[in-house]
C-alpha cells in the first residue's frame, strides 16, 4: 500500500508538504511542487482515506443533491430529465473531488438534519417550492445553489439556476402562429402560480396577435392529485378540439402523442404536439418531437461552479437565467383552413 511517506520520498518532499496538497491547501505548497506531487499520487495510485481527510480538513467532501416528489403518485427519478442532469452533476462534482449524496422527498427540517449529520459542504436543491428553499437556506449555514427555482430571493449562500421559461412558452407560442394555429391550447402538469411562467410567455405570443387564450385553453393533469391515464381521460374530449397542443414537457408531449394514437387521432396530421426540455427521447419519438431546449449539461456546469466557488468563499452571480431556444422536428404542420 502507498502511504503519504512513499509519496513525499519519492518527490523529495516533506510529508507535511503532501498532506497540504491531499487537503488542498494550494496556498502552503509552491505551483511546480504541487504539480509534482499531483503527478506522483496519481501515478503511484495513492487512494486517500476520505473518513481522515474529513476529520482534518472538516469537510466530508459530500454534496446533497435534494429532490422533491411533491407528492405519492410521481416518481421523479424516472423522470429521463432528472437522470441527464443527475449524470452532469456527478460529472463536475468529480472532477473537484466531491461526491454526490441523493436525498429524495424530505421536509426542510430533516433535511437539514441529515445535512448536518453527513456533514455536507454543501446543498443542491431541485424541484422545491419558494417557501421551502427560504426555510432550508435560512437554517443551513453552508453554501446552498437551487435549480429551476421560479423566485428570485437574494442571499449570500444561495444561488439560483433557472431557465427562461417565460420566453420558451412564448417562442412556442409564436412557432405555432407561424404554423396558422389560432386555436391552441397548452397541458400543464400543475396550477400553482410559481409554475406558470411557460403558460404565461405562451399565451402572451397570442395576446401580442390579437388573440386571447383563456384558462380553457390551459389544460391540467396534476399527477399528486390524479393519475396521468384519468387526467387524459378527463381533459381529451376538450383537448382534441384544438389545432395544436403544447406540452409542458417533452415527458408530458410523448405521452399525449401515444394516447392520442390509441384514440385514431394522427400527430401531426389531425393535431399538431410539441414539448418542453429536449430529452433525448424526443428525438427517437415518431414523429420526432418539435421542443424547447434547454441546456441541462450547463446548467449543471454552473451549478457546481457556484458550489465551488461559495466553498472557497469567493464571489459568486447570485440569481443566473439560462437562455432556451426552439427546436423544430415534425410532431408540428403547418395549419390549412
Amino acid at each position: 500500500m502507498i502511504r503519504i511517506k512513499d509519496i513525499a520520498e519519492r518527490c523529495g518532499v516533506s510529508t507535511a508538504t503532501v498532506s497540504y496538497v491531499l487537503h488542498g491547501r494550494h496556498e502552503k505548497v509552491s505551483r511546480e511542487v504541487r504539480e509534482r506531487v499531483e503527478a506522483e499520487i496519481k501515478d503511484s495510485g495513492y487512494i486517500s482515506n476520505q473518513s481522515a481527510l474529513s476529520l482534518v480538513s472538516r469537510s466530508s467532501g459530500l454534496i446533497g443533491v435534494v429532490v422533491m416528489n411533491h407528492g405519492y403518485n410521481k416518481n421523479i427519478m424516472a423522470d429521463p430529465y432528472f437522470g441527464v442532469l443527475f449524470s452532469y452533476l456527478e460529472r463536475e462534482f468529480r472532477k473537484n473531488d466531491k461526491y454526490m449524496l441523493v436525498l429524495l422527498d424530505q421536509s426542510p427540517e430533516d433535511i437539514v438534519r441529515d445535512a448536518m449529520r453527513w456533514n455536507l459542504d454543501g446543498l443542491i436543491l431541485c424541484n422545491h417550492l419558494k417557501e421551502m428553499m427560504i426555510e432550508i437556506g435560512s437554517q443551513f449555514l453552508k453554501p446552498v445553489v437551487t435549480i429551476d427555482a421560479s423566485f428570485v430571493y437574494e442571499y449570500d449562500r444561495l444561488v439560483q439556476i433557472f431557465i427562461d421559461d417565460f420566453n420558451g412558452g412564448y417562442l412556442m407560442g409564436q412557432h405555432f402562429l407561424e404554423l396558422g394555429h389560432k386555436n391552441a391550447a397548452m397541458l400543464d402538469d400543475s396550477d400553482l402560480e410559481v409554475n406558470r411562467h411557460r403558460w404565461r410567455g405562451f399565451r402572451q405570443a397570442y395576446m401580442e396577435r390579437g388573440i386571447v387564450l383563456d384558462e380553457d385553453s390551459h389544460y391540467i393533469v396534476d399527477i399528486n392529485k390524479e393519475k396521468f391515464q384519468d387526467g387524459l381521460d378527463r381533459v381529451y374530449p376538450e383537448i382534441k378540439k384544438h389545432t395544436a397542443v403544447f406540452c409542458v414537457s417533452d415527458y408530458y408531449a410523448l405521452q399525449l402523442i401515444n394516447y392520442f394514437t390509441k384514440e385514431g387521432i394522427r400527430v401531426p396530421d389531425d393535431i399538431s404536439v410539441s414539448g418542453y426540455d429536449d430529452i433525448s427521447f424526443s428525438r427517437f419519438s415518431i414523429p420526432e418531437l418539435t421542443t424547447i431546449r434547454q441546456n441541462v449539461e450547463e446548467k449543471a456546469i454552473i451549478a457546481v461552479k457556484s458550489m465551488m466557488r461559495m466553498i472557497k468563499g469567493r464571489k459568486v452571480e447570485h440569481n443566473v437565467k439560462l437562455p432556451v431556444e426552439l427546436v423544430v422536428r415534425k410532431s408540428c404542420r403547418r395549419f390549412e383552413n
